[in-house]
């Protein structure tokens, strides 16, 4: 049994007021004019960086290019008259020679270590008793 018609319900959207949307539309444009100046402002420093960089490799490339004009051979100069250049001998003798030796192995000590045996098996509270 009913008693009545049950009544169905009202259903209302309600989603953020104009205010609500005017303000987040606000933030999110003031977000990109943010991040287009800050990209900006990145950019400019890299490309200042990228232009520094190149400017003191042209230097760097113009100073070796003197050096070797002016040592006369060219860059082998520069590195055989390097403070620590790698050179050989002829004439050493066998007297001032540096030589190595075949490593001999160190003499072990004879083990001081003695364990009787013979008065284990006699003596009380050794080895395994068993109840027969």
């Amino acid at each position: 049994m009913c008693f009545g018609s049950p009544k169905q319900p009202k259903i209302v959207y309600q989603g953020p007021s104009a205010e609500d949307v005017a303000a987040s539309n606000a933030a999110l444009d003031a977000f990109k004019t943010t991040t287009a100046a800050n990209t900006a402002a990145f950019q400019t420093s890299i490309n200042e960086q990228i232009t520094a960089a190149q400017t003191s490799t042209q230097t760097l490339m113009d100073q070796l290019a003197d050096t070797q004009a002016s040592s006369g051979a060219g860059i082998d100069n520069i590195i055989n008259d390097a403070p620590y250049a790698i050179t050989t001998e002829d004439n050493v003798t066998p007297e001032d020679a540096q030589t190595t030796a075949a490593i001999s192995k160190k003499k072990k000590k004879p083990s001081t270590l003695k364990i009787a045996t013979g008065g284990l098996s006699a003596s009380s509270g050794t080895g395994v008793n068993y109840g027969v």
